[in-house]
C-alpha cells in the first residue's frame, strides 16, 4: 500500500531564530551569511558565468537538499534577475524535511542584513509560505521568471522520482555529524541519476561520508578552500552516464511562434493563463463560447476526494488543496467563495471510509477534520442529518467566471465559433484546418498545440484515449436557509448566490443527451432532503436546471502531457504483451509540438490549475512539480501501454 508522505516542522530556538534546536546547528554561517551563500554554491556552480550565457526561453534547472531559511535561493533569484538575459528562467527545486512555520521563516529572514531587492523577494516569499503539507508547492516571482518548487519531504524520497534533470545542486542541510542520515548513499544515487555530463554541485562541507559517497555515484570531487574558518568544502562536476528517461518527453518549448489551444473551459483557460503569465502569446480556439460545456456551471464545489492509498490522483488532489488560496487569489470574491466544505457520512460504511481516510492521511497539516453532526451543523448553519469531514481549504467557485477572468489576460487571444475541421502534423508542429463558418475554413499552422477539449482530442488524435462522457444535470432552486458552505453527500448543496441556490449533479455515464429531465430534478431534490433536517425543497422550488456533460476516464485521473507517437510505441512495445515490465532499449518518439491536457471529470475546478503547471513545466523542458510516477500515471499514453499489457490492441 502507498502511504501519505510525513513530515515533522522545525524546532527553532527560541532566542536564535536561525538555529535548530533539534539538531544542535545553524541554517548558515552567522558571521556573514549571504558570503557564504555567495562564495559555496554561486561560485561553487559558477552560476553568475551560466546564467550570462543563458539563451532566450532557456531554463537553468537548480537542485538543492535542505531548503532552510530559503537565504540562498534568495541570493540565487538576486543573481540571476542581475545576470540573466530578460527572457531566460530559473527553476529552483527544493527539498525540506523539517520545514518552517511561516512566522519562523518571517523572523529568520527579517533578523538578516538583506539588501532592498533580497528584502523585496523575501518578503514576497513569507507573504505566500505554504502550510505544512507533504508535496511540491509551486510559487512564481518575477512575473514568472523564477519558479520555486519547494517540497516539504525527505530530500532522498523527493529527489528519487523527480520527473526532470538538474543542471546544479547545493547540498546544503545540517552538518553530517549532526544529521548523517541526510547524506546516505541512496541520496548520492538519486542527484546522479537526475544529473547530466555538465550538471556541477557543491557544498559547504568536506566530510569523507560526502567526498566518497559522490566519488561512487559518477561524481569527479574536488576540495577548494572552505569559507569562514572553515578549511575546505568540495565542488563537483558529474562525469558518469546520464540515466535513461525511456517514457518521458525529449522536445521541449524553443522560441514559439504560435501556440494553439483547443477547447476554452476550464483546462483551456488554466492552461493559456499559465503561459501567459510566463510572457507566452496564445490563441484559443473555441467551437462556442468560453465555458460553453460543464465549465458553465455557475457553481461547482472545490473539494479533494482521496483515497486511503496515495493514488498518483489523490495525491494531485491533496497538492491541489495546498494550493487553492495560492492559486484563487487572483480570482474576485464573486467567483471564489473560500467557504470551507463538508463532506458528509450517510451509512456506516462511508463513516467506516472517513475513519481509515483521517488515519492514513499526514496529521502534519489537517486536510480534513472529523467533525459530529452538532459541529457540521454549526460549521455550515443548518441543522444536518449527519457529521463527517470538515475540508477547511475548501470552497465553491464559479467555473463559468472563473474562465472569463483567466481568460481576460493581453496575451490570450480567444477566437469563439472555431471549430477545428482538420489537423495536419508538420516537421515543427501542426496546421489547422478551421471552419469559422458553413462555408469559409482558415488554416492555423502552429508551433506548439494543446488539447484542451477531449472530445476534440478524441476525434483528431491517433492515441487511443478511452474517454468516456458523463452527463451531469444540476438544479436551481429557491433559497431556504443561510448556507455558510456547501455540503456534499450523494449529492451537494452550495450556499446562495444571487438568492438561489444551486444542488446536484446526477452522473449518468455514457450519456450525451444535454435534454433536461423532470426525473433528474426530482433525484437532486430527494438527495439534498435526506442531508438537511427541517427544511424540504419540492417541486415548487424549482427555478431552473442546466445539463452539461463532463470527460472522464477509466482510471478517473486527468491525461496530461505530450502525445506519444501511436504507431512507433505500438511497434516498440510489443514486449508488453508478454511482460509487463518490459522496457524498450531505446528512447520513444512523441508527436511533435502537440500536447493534451483533458480529463478532468468532476474534479475539475480543483484540479485545472496543478494539471495546467505540469503541462507547462513539460513543454518548457523543466522538472515537473509532481513526480515521475505521477507523470507516468497520468500521462497520455498510459492507455496504449495497459491495452499492450492486456493483449487488447
Amino acid at each position: 500500500m502507498r502511504r501519505y508522505a510525513t513530515l515533522s516542522p522545525a524546532e527553532i530556538d527560541a532566542s536564535t531564530p536561525h538555529r535548530s534546536s533539534a539538531f544542535n546547528d545553524y541554517y548558515f554561517s552567522i558571521t556573514d551569511p549571504i558570503g557564504e551563500r555567495q562564495t559555496v554554491f554561486i561560485e561553487g556552480n559558477d552560476l553568475q558565468k551560466r546564467f550570462q550565457s543563458l539563451k532566450p526561453n532557456q531554463t537553468i534547472r537548480i537542485g538543492e537538499t535542505g531548503f532552510g531559511t530559503g537565504l540562498t535561493f534568495l541570493v540565487a533569484c538576486d543573481q540571476f534577475l542581475n545576470h540573466a538575459p530578460d527572457h531566460a528562467r530559473l527553476q529552483w527545486v527544493s527539498t525540506e524535511r523539517f520545514p518552517m512555520v511561516k512566522s519562523q521563516i518571517t523572523k529568520a529572514l527579517s533578523a538578516l542584513p538583506l539588501n532592498s531587492d533580497l528584502k523585496t523577494l523575501a518578503d514576497t516569499l513569507c507573504d505566500d509560505w505554504p502550510q505544512l503539507i507533504p508535496t511540491c508547492h509551486r510559487r512564481l516571482f518575477c512575473a514568472g521568471r523564477i519558479t520555486l518548487d519547494l517540497y516539504f519531504g525527505d530530500s532522498t524520497d523527493v529527489f528519487s522520482d523527480i520527473s526532470g534533470v538538474i543542471d546544479a545542486w547545493c547540498l546544503d542541510g545540517f552538518s553530517p555529524d549532526r544529521n548523517l542520515g541526510s547524506w546516505t548513499p541512496k541520496l548520492f544515487q538519486a542527484i546522479a541519476d537526475h544529473s547530466h555530463r555538465q550538471t556541477t554541485l557543491s557544498t559547504f562541507t568536506a566530510a569523507r561520508v560526502v567526498r566518497d559517497g559522490l566519488s561512487a555515484v559518477g561524481f569527479t570531487v574536488s576540495k577548494v578552500p572552505g569559507f569562514g574558518g572553515k578549511r575546505e568544502r568540495l565542488v563537483a562536476r558529474f562525469n558518469g552516464s546520464q540515466k535513461p528517461m525511456i517514457w518521458a518527453p525529449k522536445q521541449h518549448l524553443g522560441e514559439p511562434h504560435h501556440i494553439a489551444i483547443v477547447g476554452g473551459g476550464l483546462a483551456g483557460a488554466w492552461t493559456a493563463h499559465a503561459l501567459a503569465k510566463r510572457g507566452f502569446p496564445v490563441t484559443v480556439f473555441e467551437q462556442f463560447s468560453p465555458a460553453s460545456g460543464a465549465s458553465g456551471n455557475t457553481q461547482g464545489i472545490t473539494y479533494a476526494k482521496l483515497s486511503i492509498e496515495a493514488t498518483p490522483n489523490s495525491l494531485i488532489q491533496m497538492q491541489a488543496l495546498a494550493h487553492l488560496d495560492h492559486w484563487f487569489q487572483l480570482l474576485p470574491n464573486d467567483v471564489w467563495q473560500h467557504t470551507g466544505v463538508l463532506l458528509l457520512a450517510q451509512n456506516q460504511q462511508q463513516l467506516a471510509h472517513q475513519e481509515k481516510l483521517l488515519k492514513s492521511l499526514p496529521d502534519c497539516h489537517p486536510l480534513m477534520l472529523p467533525v459530529s453532526k452538532a459541529d457540521a451543523s454549526n460549521l455550515c448553519g443548518q441543522a444536518l442529518n449527519y457529521g463527517g469531514l470538515h475540508i477547511p481549504s475548501g470552497g465553491w467557485l464559479n467555473p463559468k467566471r472563473c474562465v472569463e477572468t483567466l481568460l481576460k489576460h493581453p496575451l490570450i487571444q480567444v477566437q469563439t465559433y472555431h471549430r477545428i475541421a482538420s489537423v495536419e502534423s508538420t516537421v515543427d508542429g501542426a496546421k489547422l484546418q478551421i471552419a469559422i463558418s458553413d462555408e469559409q475554413t482558415i488554416d492555423y499552422p502552429c508551433d506548439l498545440l494543446i488539447w484542451a477539449n477531449a472530445r476534440e482530442a478524441d476525434r483528431f488524435t491517433q492515441l487511443p484515449l478511452p474517454f468516456k462522457a458523463v452527463r451531469g444535470q444540476i438544479t436551481a432552486i429557491k433559497m431556504k436557509t443561510a448556507l455558510k458552505m456547501p455540503i456534499c453527500g450523494d449529492a451537494y448543496l452550495a450556499p446562495a448566490w444571487d438568492g438561489v441556490m444551486t444542488c446536484g449533479a446526477t452522473y449518468t455515464p455514457n450519456s450525451d443527451d444535454l435534454t433536461a429531465r423532470v426525473e433528474d430534478d426530482r433525484s437532486n431534490l430527494n438527495a439534498i432532503n435526506q442531508l438537511i433536517d427541517h427544511v424540504r425543497w419540492s417541486n415548487d422550488d424549482i427555478l431552473g436546471h442546466r445539463v452539461s456533460i463532463r470527460t472522464a476516464t477509466p482510471d478517473y485521473a486527468p491525461v496530461i502531457g505530450q502525445l506519444a507517437d501511436t504507431a512507433l510505441w505500438n511497434n516498440e512495445l510489443q514486449g508488453l504483451r508478454h511482460d509487463a515490465s518490459y522496457r524498450p532499449n531505446n528512447d520513444l518518439s512523441f508527436v511533435t509540438g502537440q500536447y493534451i491536457l483533458a480529463g478532468l471529470g468532476s474534479r475539475g475546478t480543483l484540479t485545472a490549475p496543478i494539471a495546467a503547471e505540469i503541462l507547462v513545466s513539460q513543454l518548457l523542458g523543466e522538472v515537473l512539480p509532481v513526480s515521475e510516477s505521477v507523470r507516468h500515471a497520468l500521462a497520455p499514453d498510459r492507455f496504449l501501454r495497459r491495452d499492450l499489457i492486456r493483449n487488447l490492441s
